[in-house]
């Protein structure tokens, strides 16, 4: 997004934006809004790269690339194993999926959590 550590809050903030909308784009098959936010929150975090090798694998084994929890999730948290990380469908390597996991589920927490607090 063409933005360093030195850049201004503001301009961080902008950049991450964009990388926002562009993720939401990237992942715009995924029908169910709810659903694409969880593969938009885990690239953010581990990059699309990851998320993708994870969607890969998940299609291989014969479940959905398109749900993250009981599917894509599993296998971004075994892409930290060798037997995943070096399968053919995975390109960019391993990755430490316990923290992206572990991302996911406390932002969509603490979402639910404000939503209780900020009623309309």
């Amino acid at each position: 997004m063409g933005v360093n550590e030195y850049a201004s809050p503001i301009e961080q903030i902008k950049a991450g934006t964009e990388l926002i909308k562009w993720l939401e784009k990237r992942f715009s098959n995924i029908e169910d809004k709810n659903e694409r936010i969880k593969f938009v929150l885990a690239a953010y975090n581990v990059g699309i790269g990851h998320v993708i090798d994870a969607q890969n694998l998940a299609l291989k084994d014969g479940k959905d690339p398109n749900v993250w929890h009981g599917c894509v999730d599993e296998y971004l948290l075994k892409k930290s194993t060798p037997e995943y990380y070096n399968d053919p469908v995975v390109k960019y390597g391993y990755c430490r999926g316990t923290e992206t996991y572990n991302y996911v589920t406390q932002i969509l927490d603490r979402y639910e959590h404000y939503k209780n607090i900020i009623k309309d």
